[in-house]
């Protein structure tokens, strides 16, 4: 048995992705969101978090061995909560909106909030 897995033992090999750091386009600041993707391990809840290109998200999302997310995240607008002459709320801002989304996303990707401290990141 054990000489049959030692033949086989790439199939049983987990290669560890590129990460990426995405490149916000005119047409993403434009719609005022950058989608982005991440992944982590399976059986690591407090494994490191891994940013990956599109391909390799939808490539391991079957994957049982990774946990995939993506997100919308928030590039313009104001920073902060923005209220009309009203008193009315008009925009809750860049970072609350970023902040919301990792707390959504949390509910996959544990620690997602440790890969993005900056809720400005990319922010124009």
């Amino acid at each position: 048995m054990y000489k049959d897995v030692a033949k086989n033992i790439e199939n049983f090999t987990l290669q560890i992705p590129k990460t990426v750091i995405p490149t916000p386009s005119e047409f993403d600041y434009d719609n005022g969101f950058l989608r982005r993707y991440f992944i982590q391990k399976t059986n690591d809840s407090n494994g490191f978090v891994f940013e990956v290109s599109e391909e390799i998200h939808d490539e391991l999302r079957d994957n049982p061995f990774w946990k995939v997310a993506d997100l919308k995240w928030r590039i313009s607008g104001p920073k902060e909560t923005v209220y009309n002459q009203m008193g009315e709320l008009s925009d809750v801002g860049v970072e609350i909106t970023n902040k919301q989304i990792i707390n959504l996303t949390s509910n996959k990707i544990r620690n997602i909030s440790l890969y993005l401290p900056n809720l400005l990141q990319f922010h124009k």
